[in-house]
């Protein structure tokens, strides 16, 4: 993301992560500004997967959603998308950013 505070904030949330793993009653209100943060950039594309992300929590009180293809870890898999997030304007990492939200959506 484009925004520094934006980026404090996906710094914040892998720091979260790791410390205290997926805590969904933590982490959905740091995703829930992080997708205002994505708003005011006007990225759609990081807007819905984080609205996306959000909702998994919430729906299933953690993190359910394999992201990495070789990893059965929760933490690394939603880290590993949080951290596209940091450097999401580069084009490879939107393309799995769009393939992780499609595959959200469809599952």
């Amino acid at each position: 993301m484009k925004n520094q505070k934006a980026n404090e904030l996906i710094d914040k949330i892998l720091k979260e992560i790791e410390k205290n793993s997926v805590n969904a009653e933590t982490l959905i209100p740091m995703f829930k500004e992080l997708r205002d943060m994505a708003k005011s950039e006007e990225d759609p594309l990081i807007t819905r997967s984080l609205r996306l992300v959000y909702e998994h929590l919430e729906n299933n009180n953690g993190w359910e959603f394999q992201t990495l293809e070789d990893s059965e870890e929760v933490e690394e898999n939603l880290s590993y998308l949080v951290s596209l997030y940091a450097k999401s304007e580069n084009k490879y990492n939107r393309d799995e950013i769009r393939e992780i939200a499609n595959n959200m959506t469809n599952s």
